[in-house]
């Protein structure tokens, strides 16, 4: 407690006058794990003095080659929620994409609000009912809003959740994209009509130009590691095979094919490089019709990258479509990055680099890999409970065991007996490594020392949230939804393991390899902005990189 208040106390006092950068630009890519950066370098544009992607940013910055995630629900909502606040889901309380409320009964989406409408569609579209509200804490953005009220801070993605929560509770606006109308739209918790910038920009109906288009290989097919179409990888909407080329669906063409009911229109466009094209063009129609970083003031962009997750979900990370994904994308960098020279200068503006989690191996292409499924998995484990205890699991989200508390106290069962036999009997069903409970996640708070995987499940629960037993999965098993393909969500290194990268007006250049966590990245901007509101992170300012 000591050590939180004198971080606490540090963070409320300037340490570097230096002029303050026109524009903060936070990249947040989805599913992008470090070792993306090593296999594909010689893949990368070179830097050169007013070109490159990702070696632009590493030539001239300061890349954290030993970074981690510090908790085990390594999810999008968790990561983006994490990048800016600080502090872990565990203090923010957004836990998951998705958890079980157990006031209502259901699960909650973590940027569901009901209170507001949507912007940009029919204001009664759900797509539209979004906003930070749920998350528990403020975070850096905040920080920048409450000392700089004319600074503006605005967000922008694919993903609802990508964009609402980096920008934090008091942005600007945050901008998502509606596959059903093509729109980007808002929610009335930041404004009651598009501005007129974006009105324009979703009258240029730029997704339809992608419906048809022809997705191949930028590179010659000997550049890419791995070979096309290995064992476990998924397809695109509209394909029987995952092979290059790809084409991206047209719905329009089957509207009375019953395979395709319930996928929307522009559904087929974010598992390609088209969704990251499209949003490199919003965030450069943000930039332009907000003036950002033109106004004598410091302002903030987050800009989340969601196609790699997309993509890397149906073929894998090692797949030539993901590869090549990222291929692209540092050219859709590079490109970015120009723009950004001809409004702004891209010296005067401070980058920060980093992903929300990594991804776990297919595991059909792994010797120790393990496909689990949840309902399966949950009938075994109801069935070895029920011996003792009938009818006392109610939910199952997140590998996260909800037990039904009501039925506990009708029967006078003991809790904590109930949390353990669940454990023990889970430990007898396949790809099981690992249980904490309730009570021993509750205990842990007072234990100053306990191992790496306690820590990081402890910094994921949060006891409004989380559910009563916690199931740790052996390295490459995980639930899966589909029979191809992989996902993402514990604290093995495959999912933890982001690359953190600084770039801009007081870093330092180079590589570092000491072990940080994504918690540090909030108060480093803080002492970077200057900024004197005090703030409790998890995290610590990186202090090495940082020019004095």
């Amino acid at each position: 407690m000591q050590k939180l208040l004198v971080a606490v106390l540090l963070f409320s006092s300037p340490l570097f006058a230096q002029e303050k950068p026109k524009l903060v630009v936070g990249i947040i890519i989805d599913q992008f794990r470090y070792d993306y950066l090593a296999r594909l370098e010689k893949r990368f544009l070179p830097a050169g003095k007013n070109s490159g992607g990702f070696n632009r940013l590493i030539k001239n910055g300061a890349l954290m080659t030993n970074a981690h995630y510090s908790f085990a629900n390594t999810l999008t909502a968790a990561g983006h929620q994490t990048i800016f606040s600080g502090v872990n889901p565990s203090k923010s309380g957004i836990i998951a994409n998705d958890w079980r409320a157990r006031e209502i009964q259901r699960e909650m989406y973590c940027v569901y609000d009901s209170t507001v409408q949507a912007v940009g569609i029919e204001p009664e579209k759900n797509a539209g009912k979004m906003s930070p509200r749920n998350a528990l804490v403020e975070n850096l953005c905040d920080a920048l809003k409450r000392e700089s009220p004319q600074s503006k801070v605005i967000g922008v993605a694919l993903k609802d959740r990508g964009a609402i929560l980096p920008a934090g509770k008091r942005a600007d606006a945050a901008y998502w994209f509606d596959a059903e109308s093509g729109n980007w739209i808002t929610s009335t918790y930041y404004r009651a009509a598009l501005p007129d910038w974006l009105n324009q920009f979703n009258a240029r109906k730029l997704p339809e130009r992608y419906l048809g288009k022809t997705w191949t290989r930028l590179l010659p097919e000997k550049d890419y590691s791995n070979i096309d179409h290995a064992p476990g990888e998924g397809t695109l909407l509209g394909e029987s095979e995952p092979i290059f080329p790809h084409k991206v669906f047209d719905l329009r063409t089957a509207r009375d094919n019953p395979l395709f009911k319930g996928n929307k229109l522009y559904d087929p466009i974010p598992p390609t490089p088209f969704g990251s094209e499209l949003t490199a063009e919003i965030a450069k129609a943000a930039i332009e019709g907000e003036a950002l970083g033109q106004r004598g003031v410091t302002d903030l962009l987050t800009v989340s990258f969601s196609s790699v997750d997309y993509c890397g979900h149906i073929f894998g990370y090692e797949s030539h479509e993901a590869q090549d994904l990222v291929i692209r994308l540092d050219r859709q960098l590079d490109d970015f990055f120009k723009f950004i020279d001809q409004k702004i200068g891209f010296e005067n503006c401070l980058f920060i680099l980093t992903a929300d989690h990594g991804v776990a191996p297919i595991p059909e292409q792994t010797p120790n890999g393990l496909r689990l499924y949840e309902k399966p998995f949950l009938d075994s484990l109801k069935a070895a409970v029920d011996t003792l205890y009938p009818n006392v699991i109610e939910a199952f989200a997140n590998g996260e065991v909800y037990l039904n508390l009501k039925e506990i106290a009708e029967k006078k069962y003991e809790l904590g007996e109930v949390e353990k036999f669940v454990g023990l009997m889970g430990m007898h069903l396949s790809g099981v490594a690992d249980y904490y409970t309730r009570q021993e996640l509750l205990n842990l708070r007072e234990v100053l020392e306990f191992d790496s995987v306690g820590m990081a499940v402890l910094n994921s629960f949060h006891p409004a949230r989380s559910g009563d037993v916690k199931f740790v999965l052996k390295e490459n098993a995980f639930f899966s939804h589909r029979q191809t393909g992989t996902t993402h969500g514990s604290h093995y290194r495959y999912d933890a393991h982001v690359p953190i990268l600084f770039c801009g007006k007081g870093i330092q250049r180079g590589k570092f390899g000491q072990k940080v966590a994504v918690t540090d990245i909030a108060p480093t901007l803080h002492r970077l902005l200057g900024l004197r509101t005090p703030m409790r992170y998890d995290g610590r300012a990186l202090d090495e990189i940082l020019k004095r």
